[in-house]
């Protein structure tokens, strides 16, 4: 038998299109610009589309904010897990690994717009709900996935993953928060930031082990 080839969706074909142009136009003046300050018929017109194409798919502004904004922090779990992934396929520990996937996103904090966009826009433009929920699919969802993989090896045992999501990522956040905005300063701060979060790891990861001394010390 034949196999009847499968018929093409030329209407989700162009919507897909519009939107994938809409949010990188739309990327690129949201980082270099804030939401306040671009233009809706200029985000249009570097995509290459009408305004009301953009009030079609988004409803407004701001429903293109959150799309880019979601598109973002995916990207940013992609390249954690593409970093994570890699030290496993070279051989590495399962906390190897997990210490590359803090490092691939603590790097990506390093450009200044993308960090004022996830970290001062996003909350503020979009408020503490939505953006919430976009961080619970994307960044808190990824590390709350990492966190369990990692307790399966024995790794943060006797911890909450869900807070201890919450805490890991709120640190990693605050580390890419407090980067200088002088590309010059960023690197000796980068250090700093990273040797202070894998300490603080570290120091999570042998709770329980700390806490058998103890009770052999006494």
């Amino acid at each position: 038998m034949t196999e009847t080839p499968t018929k093409r969706d030329g209407r989700k074909e162009n919507a897909s299109a519009t939107q994938a142009a809409l949010q990188m136009a739309a990327l690129r003046w949201f980082s270099e610009q804030g939401f306040e300050k671009a233009p809706v018929g200029s985000i249009c017109a570097d995509a290459g589309v009408t305004v009301g194409a953009l009030y079609h798919h988004y409803g407004d502004k701001k429903g293109l904010f959150a799309a880019v904004v979601e598109q973002v922090d995916a990207q940013l779990v992609q390249q954690a897990f593409a970093a994570r992934s890699a030290v496993v396929e070279a051989g590495g520990s399962p906390w190897d690994a997990f210490l590359a996937s803090i490092n691939a996103v603590l790097q990506a904090g390093t450009n200044a717009p993308l960090r004022r966009l996830m970290l001062v826009d996003a909350p503020a433009v979009l408020g503490a709900q939505v953006w919430g929920d976009i961080r619970q699919r994307q960044g808190l969802g990824a590390m709350r996935a990492q966190i369990d993989a990692l307790q399966v090896h024995g790794i943060f045992a006797g911890h909450d993953a869900e807070r201890l999501a919450r805490i890991v990522l709120g640190a990693l956040y605050g580390g890419m928060d407090s980067l200088p905005a002088a590309d010059a300063d960023v690197h000796e701060a980068l250090a700093d930031i990273r040797q202070s979060l894998v300490a603080m790891l570290e120091g999570l990861r042998f709770k329980e082990a700390s806490l058998d001394l103890n009770l052999r010390i006494r």
